[in-house]
């Protein structure tokens, strides 16, 4: 536990002063109301190769970096960006974000899958995500688990069923990428969780903490062996740049789609 009950002081940086301390602009920078966030490396670029694209940012102002925030030129009403990798950055994209003006996030992710229940090239829309991430607990005294509004599953499962084989089941968010061992895999499937990732749960937990209703949507990235005498750990399968390309592409149509609601 990092957040104390007894605390009421005010944080020392926040993201709206960030967002204008070393950043000298001569007019209030306003987002459209609803963000894409990425967490895949190429998705930025397909966004670009597909649709007729505008910078709106050159770079969000956060933190931690900053990728370049675009609109689609018919759907200006939604920005993408890409989020950064990990809790921390997550949560500075997060801050940034709302600072700026947005109402309403979308995250789309990759995770790994360590159940046999999902395999690569599934969607996952999690019920709730085990936050085993320490970005969430400065904003909250205790925290396990992180639900996802039902609504927004319900939508994500309408339209993602139509295009993949898409699943509802749990997840878990870790920071740590090289102790995800086998007992602590074991441990995950008991507890109704099949895949791991980097953001979602800080994604979740942040965006609660300011009043917003986030959306998760995941695709299997790389399938975990089992037990020891399962084939190896390897990343996608030969199809998977196929796959991913399709998820990122039908991830901006559910996305505008659904601009106005």
């Amino acid at each position: 536990m990092w957040k104390y009950k007894e605390d009421t002081s005010e944080a020392i940086i926040t993201a709206k002063n960030h967002v204008v301390s070393n950043h000298k602009r001569e007019k209030e920078i306003k987002l459209p109301p609803k963000a894409v966030v990425f967490c895949i490396g190429s998705a930025m670029e397909c966004l670009k190769n597909n649709y007729n694209t505008r910078v709106i940012l050159n770079k969000i102002p956060k933190f931690i970096g900053g990728s370049e925030c675009l609109i689609i030129n018919e759907h200006s009403n939604v920005c993408f960006v890409h989020g950064g990798y990990g809790s921390p950055a997550i949560a500075d994209t997060v801050e940034t974000l709302i600072a700026l003006g947005v109402k309403d996030i979308v995250l789309i992710g990759m995770c790994g899958g360590f159940s046999n229940k999902v395999k690569v090239g599934d969607v996952i829309i999690p019920r709730k995500v085990l936050s085993e991430e320490g970005t969430s607990l400065h904003y909250y005294e205790n925290i396990k688990f992180v639900k996802q509004s039902e609504i927004l599953i319900s939508k994500g499962l309408s339209y993602f069923s139509q295009h993949f084989n898409t699943y509802q089941f749990n997840t878990v968010t870790t920071d740590a990428i090289y102790r995800q061992t086998f007992y602590k895999e074991e441990y995950w499937r008991n507890i109704d969780c099949v895949g791991v990732d980097m953001e979602a749960s800080a994604l979740l937990s942040v965006s609660k903490y300011y009043g917003i209703e986030p959306n998760v949507i995941l695709l299997v990235s790389d399938k975990h062996p089992i037990n020891k005498e399962d084939k190896n750990w390897n990343w996608g399968n030969p199809d998977f740049k196929s796959i991913k390309n399709k998820f990122i592409i039908n991830s901006i149509k559910y996305a505008i789609c659904d601009e106005h609601n």
